[in-house]
């Protein structure tokens, strides 16, 4: 990880993704999990080269890092937190990501960029948004990336249906708890649930939406 130091700053880690490339971690920070990583593989099955991804909610960067790495898609993010936004900036730099930027900016204004000048230009949207109600117990270490501070899951379908084209793709992972609501809110902005995979623990899902698609979903459960 020698080869990362410019890159890392005070209290911070570059944390391998695979044997080529890492991304900036730090303690005090939103860490990434499993379920992260499981949304940028589940998007990657159906992301092409040539294609425009829009990372809403991006955090560190896991998840439109790892898709860009996988597909070599272009991938623009969008991070409230100035912190994690900057580490994701330098993560992309760091792994020779040129086609990936990401922008310190709040999915509910639709004026900011990127968003005014990104509507209905992307093929796929995705999103690992913060899984509970305001109302729930937020966890010590960055709360508002557990729990709905700040953007609501209607805020990030809202984004998703003005950024994507017809036919773009809304790739979303969340506790499944609330599968009902996100299907809900997903048809309700023309999202259409297509294809979902349950987790074998029966505690959160991966669902991909078509914008303008057809009513009919595949279901498969597995590890995830």
């Amino acid at each position: 990880m020698n080869a990362y130091g410019k890159y890392i700053g005070s209290g911070e880690a570059a944390e391998p993704l695979d044997d080529n490339h890492a991304i900036i971690q730090r303690r005090d920070c939103y860490r990434f999990g499993s379920d992260a990583v499981a949304l940028a593989h589940f998007a990657a099955k159906y992301v092409r080269r040539d294609e425009r991804v829009f990372d809403l909610c991006s955090g560190c960067g896991i998840v439109g890092i790892q898709i860009a790495i996988e597909t070599g898609a272009s991938v623009v993010g969008a991070e409230l937190d100035k912190t994690l936004c900057d580490m994701s900036v330098r993560s992309a730099v760091m792994n020779g990501l040129t086609a990936v930027e990401f922008f310190n900016a709040d999915v509910r204004d639709g004026e900011s960029e990127p968003f005014a000048s990104g509507r209905g230009k992307f093929d796929a949207v995705v999103c690992n948004p913060p899984f509970y109600k305001a109302g729930s117990i937020p966890r010590a270490v960055y709360p508002q990336a557990a729990s709905e501070l700040t953007v609501t899951f209607g805020d990030v379908a809202d984004r998703a249906g003005l950024l994507l084209k017809q036919g773009g793709e809304f790739f979303v992972v969340h506790t499944s708890s609330r599968l009902d609501e996100v299907l809900s809110a997903c048809r309700e902005r023309g999202l259409m649930p297509k294809n979902m995979t349950i987790n074998e623990s029966g505690k959160t899902f991966l669902v991909r939406a078509v914008k303008g698609g057809k009513a009919g979903m595949t279901v498969d459960v597995r590890k995830f």
